[in-house]
C-alpha cells in the first residue's frame, strides 16, 4: 500500500514540475518497466517477494525514476528528431550510468554480511539493485527512442534567477563559506555523538516495553482465590499513566498479567515504579509462586526518569566464591549515597526470579519444656502449611473418584499467622509455633545457573539520579572492580552473546565508499571528479546525523543500512553537477566562477526534480510508521542524506569546483539550453 502511495506521489510531483503528460508518462513508464524487470529477476534468482523486497521496491520508486527524469530533462532541450535525441542521450548517458552505478556498487557488500543482518538485508539489496539496473536500460534506451518533444527555456525562471543570486555571493566569499561549512559539520557531529541515542542498535528492534506477572497456585486450589489475587495486580496497572493496555489470562491454577506501556513513556521511570509496586504486592501473596518480570527497552536501560537500573554479571568456578564476591560488591555499592535496592540474588534475563524461603529454627530447650518431640513439631508444622492432609476415594454417581482434602487457608498463611498457630502437647497447654522456634524468611537464588561450567550470579541495583550521572558512576565503579583470578565481572546485557553481524554493517559502509569512488573514477576517467564526489560525502552524512538529532530518533541497525544507501544515493546529485563542470573543465583547462555558475544553472532544475521524486517515495514510508520500524528507519536516514546531498550539490559543491584563480563574479541570466 505504501509503495502504491509512493508511486502516486512521484507521479503528482512530476506533473506539477513538468506540466505535460507525455514526459511524465515516459518517466513513469520507464519506472514500470524497471519494476517488471525486477520482478522477473527475483523470479529467476529465486528470491522471495517478502516485505523486505517490497520495501526495496517501495523506497526505490522515487529513485527508479531519477534516470528517466535526467534523460527527459535533456531531451526537452533539443530538437525532436532521431539524431538530436540520440546525441543528447549519448551526452547524458555517462552521468546516468555513473550516478546509478554508485548506488548499485554499495549494495554488493551486503552479500558478505552474516547472521541476522544477511537474512534481513540481502533480499532488500537484491530488489533495489535489480530495479536500478533496469532503470538505466529503460531510461537510456526507451525514452530517447520514443521522444519527448522540445520545450525551450527554463520551466521556473524566477527560481533559477533567485538560486544564481544566492550562489554568486557564496563563490565570491569562498574561504568564509568553507569555514562555515567546517563549523557546521563539527556542530552536527557533536550533536549526533552526544544527543542521538544508540542504545537500541539492533537489540530491541520491534520490541515493546512490557511488565509481566505470573501466578501459580497448587493444583486443586480455589479458582476464586486465583481470580482475587490476579485482580489485585490488575488494579495496580489499570488507569495508570503510561499504560497502553492490560491483558489478563488464566485458568485452572495459573494466571498471567501483561502490562504494555506506551512508546512515549516506555523509557521513563514509570515501568520501574510499577514493577516495584507489583513486587511489593507479590510478597503478600501466600501459598503461590509469583513472578514479576519486566521486558523490553524500558527495563534494559533503566528508564529516563529519576531512577536508573544496572545489572552486574559475575562468573566463577566456585559457588561460594561467587557469593562472597557478590556480597563484597553489595557492601561497596551500598556505600554510594545514591544507590538503592542492591540485590545479589537478581535473576538473569531468562532465569527465574529470586526465591524467598520460610525458615524455622527449632528451639530445642523450649521443645523439651513443652514436652513436644521433634517429630510432633514437624507434623504440626506440616498441618499448617501443607495443602493436602489426605486422600480418599468417594463414589459419585456410580463412579469412584479420588478426592484431596485441603485445610481451608493453608496456602495463604502469613508469617504472623504461622507464628500464632498452636502445637498440640501432652499437657494440652496451648503452645504457639513462635514459642518453640524462630520463624523468619530468607532470600536466595531462584535457581542455580552455570555458563561454560562457571556459576552465574547477577547483582542488580538502582541509582537515584539523572541518567548521565548514573552512567558515569556505574562506569567508574566497574573500572574499580578487581576480580580475583578465575572470576569475571562485567555488565549484564540483554543479549550476552549478541549477534556480531551488526559489526559487518560498518565494513559494508567502508567498502561502499571505496566502491563509489572507484565507480566515479571508472566512469568519468578523472581523479578530479572522484575527489569532488568524495568531498561531498561528509555533507550527506551530516544530513543523516542532523535528521536523527532533530527528530530525537534512536540510531539503530536499520538506520545504518540507510546510511549505506546514502553513500550511493546522495552523491547522485553531485555527479550530475560534476558531469557538467567536467565538460567545461575539459574545454578550458580550469573552472572559473562563471563556468561554475553556468554548470550549476544548467543542472539545478534536474537536481531539484530528482530530489523531489526521491522524497515523494520516502515520505509514505515514514509517515504513520513506528520510529524503530524497518521502513521508517531506513527511509528517515535516506531522506536526511538526500536532502543534505541536494543542498550540498546546489550551494556547497560549487565552491569546491571553482579554481583558485578566479575573475570577478557576475551572476549570469538563467540558461535555457545545454552547453
Amino acid at each position: 500500500m505504501r509503495g502504491a502511495i509512493a508511486f502516486g506521489a512521484v507521479t503528482l510531483v512530476l506533473l506539477l514540475a513538468m506540466g505535460r503528460i507525455r514526459p511524465v508518462a515516459l518517466v513513469m513508464g520507464s519506472a514500470a518497466i524497471a519494476i517488471a524487470g525486477t520482478a522477473l529477476g527475483l523470479y529467476l534468482l529465486k528470491i522471495p517477494a517478502n516485505l523486505l523486497t517490497l520495501a526495496g521496491l517501495g523506497m526505490g520508486i522515487g529513485i527508479l525514476v531519477q534516470d528517466g527524469v535526467v534523460v527527459v530533462d535533456r531531451l526537452r532541450r533539443v530538437a525532436d528528431n532521431p539524431e538530436a535525441r540520440a546525441a543528447a542521450g549519448n551526452r547524458i548517458a555517462r552521468a546516468v550510468v555513473g550516478s546509478t552505478l554508485t548506488t548499485v556498487v554499495v549494495l554488493f557488500p551486503f552479500l558478505y554480511l552474516q547472521g541476522n543482518a544477511r537474512a534481513a538485508f540481502v533480499p532488500f539489496a537484491a530488489a533495489f539493485a535489480l530495479g536500478l539496473v533496469w532503470s538505466v536500460f529503460s531510461s537510456v534506451v526507451m525514452i530517447p527512442a520514443v521522444g519527448v518533444g522540445p520545450e525551450r527555456g527554463s520551466a521556473w525562471p524566477r527560481l533559477e534567477k533567485l538560486y544564481l543570486g544566492v550562489l554568486a555571493p557564496l563563490l565570491r566569499w569562498r574561504r568564509t563559506t568553507l569555514l562555515l561549512i567546517v563549523t557546521l559539520l563539527g556542530v552536527v557531529t557533536w550533536g549526533f555523538v552526544k544527543r542521538v541515542p544508540r542504545s537500541s542498535f539492533g537489540d530491541w528492534y520491534g520490541q515493546r516495553t512490557t511488565l509481566n506477572v505470573y501466578l501459580n497456585f497448587p493444583r486443586g486450589s480455589d479458582p476464586a482465590t486465583l481470580d482475587r489475587s490476579i485482580q489485585e495486580f490488575e488494579r495496580i496497572a489499570v488507569g495508570r499513566e503510561g499504560v497502553e493496555r492490560v491483558d489478563v489470562r488464566g485458568g485452572g491454577s495459573q494466571a498471567s498479567l501483561q502490562v504494555t506501556f506506551t512508546k512515549e513513556l516506555s523509557l521513563s521511570v514509570i515501568p520501574l515504579q510499577m514493577e516495584e509496586s507489583m513486587t511489593e504486592r507479590a510478597v503478600l501473596v501466600g501459598g503461590a509462586n509469583v513472578f514479576v518480570r519486566g521486558r523490553g527497552p524500558g527495563f534494559a536501560n533503566g528508564g529516563g526518569g529519576a531512577s536508573v537500573a544496572f545489572r552486574i554479571k559475575i562468573l566463577g568456578y566456585s559457588f561460594s566464591g561467587v557469593e562472597r564476591l557478590a556480597l563484597d560488591l553489595q557492601q561497596r555499592l551500598e556505600g554510594i549515597a545514591r544507590v538503592r535496592n542492591v540485590n545479589i540474588n537478581a535473576a538473569s534475563y531468562w532465569g527465574a526470579e529470586r526465591a524467598v524461603s520460610v525458615v524455622l529454627a527449632p528451639d530445642r530447650p523450649a521443645l523439651a519444656r513443652a514436652g513436644v518431640t521433634a517429630l510432633d513439631f514437624g507434623n504440626a508444622i506440616a498441618r499448617e502449611i501443607r495443602g493436602a492432609v489426605g486422600q480418599q476415594r468417594l463414589e459419585l454417581d456410580g463412579e469412584e473418584t479420588r478426592v484431596s482434602v485441603k485445610a481451608a487457608g493453608a496456602r495463604e498463611r502469613s508469617l504472623d499467622e504461622l507464628r500464632s498457630a498452636q502445637v498440640p502437647t501432652t499437657t494440652r497447654a496451648p503452645v504457639r509455633i513462635g514459642d518453640l522456634a524462630l520463624v523468619s524468611e530468607r532470600e536466595g537464588l531462584g535457581q542455580i545457573q552455570r555458563e561454560d561450567q562457571q556459576y552465574l550470579r547477577i547483582v542488580a541495583y538502582d541509582f537515584r539520579g539523572p541518567a548521565k550521572l548514573a552512567n558515569r558512576t556505574h562506569e567508574a565503579f566497574m573500572k574499580s572492580i578487581s576480580a580475583p583470578a578465575g572470576y569475571v565481572v562485567g555488565d549484564d546485557q540483554f543479549n550476552w552473546a549478541r549477534d556480531d553481524s551488526t559489526k559487518g554493517l560498518w565494513l559494508v559502509f567502508a567498502a561502499g565508499i571505496v566502491l563509489v569512488l572507484l565507480a566515479v573514477a571508472m566512469v568519468f576517467d578523472s581523479i578530479w571528479a572522484t575527489l569532488m564526489v568524495f568531498c561531498s560525502l561528509p555533507l550527506c552524512l551530516a544530513g543523516v546525523g542532523a535528521t536523527f538529532w532533530a527528530t530525537k530518533t534512536s540510531f539503530s541497525r536499520e538506520a545504518a543500512v540507510g546510511v549505506i544507501l546514502v553513500v550511493g544515493l546522495a552523491v547522485h546529485q553531485v555527479i550530475l553537477l560534476v558531469d557538467a563542470a567536467l565538460e567545461k573543465r575539459r574545454h578550458s583547462g580550469r573552472l572559473t566562477a562563471e563556468d561554475v555558475l553556468h554548470a550549476a544553472a544548467d543542472r539545478s532544475g534536474m537536481i531539484m526534480l530528482v530530489t523531489l521524486t526521491t522524497l515523494a517515495s520516502l515520505i509514505p514510508l515514514t509517515v504513520a510508521a513506528d520510529a524503530d520500524s524497518l521502513f521508517s528507519a531506513i527511509a528517515l536516514a535516506t531522506a536526511g542524506g538526500t536532502v543534505a546531498g541536494t543542498i550540498g550539490a546546489l550551494l556547497i559543491v560549487p565552491v569546491y569546483l571553482m579554481s583558485r584563480k578566479r575573475k570577478p563574479i557576475v551572476a549570469p541570466q538563467p540558461v535555457g539550453t545545454s552547453p
